[in-house]
């Protein structure tokens, strides 16, 4: 059974420019959205399990510099699981996504790589 989904792309110049995010030459930023859907499998640790493994992955085999995502300002379930793995609150995006019949408020979240 599906409960939910995960997804990654890499983010180019012009759609970073739209959120005021800078890429700098060489650097590599991928964005990422994901949500468990199924209610029953909340508070159960696996949405922390699944950003650990894709924040692995992406790092050691793709190879990036940032990740960064959008949740919506008033999901603070998400944000606290964010946080807790290592994103970071960058810059609240003023009606930034168009949800159930209004613009909402995101937060443009980074996690960012630490290199050796």
């Amino acid at each position: 059974m599906d409960i939910g989904y995960i997804q990654y792309y890499e983010i180019k110049s012009e759609e970073a420019e739209e959120v005021g995010l800078a890429i700098h030459p060489g650097e590599l930023v991928y964005g990422m959205d994901q949500f468990i859907g199924e209610a029953s499998y909340w508070n159960r640790g696996i949405g922390t399990k699944l950003l650990e493994f894709m924040i692995r992955y992406l790092t050691r085999e793709c190879g990036v510099d940032r990740i960064i995502m959008d949740p919506q300002e008033w999901n603070q379930r998400a944000i606290h699981v964010y946080e807790k793995v290592g994103f970071r609150k960058v810059k609240l995006l003023s009606n930034h996504e168009w949800h159930e019949g209004t613009y909402r408020d995101c937060w443009l979240m980074e996690f960012a790589v630490q290199k050796e």
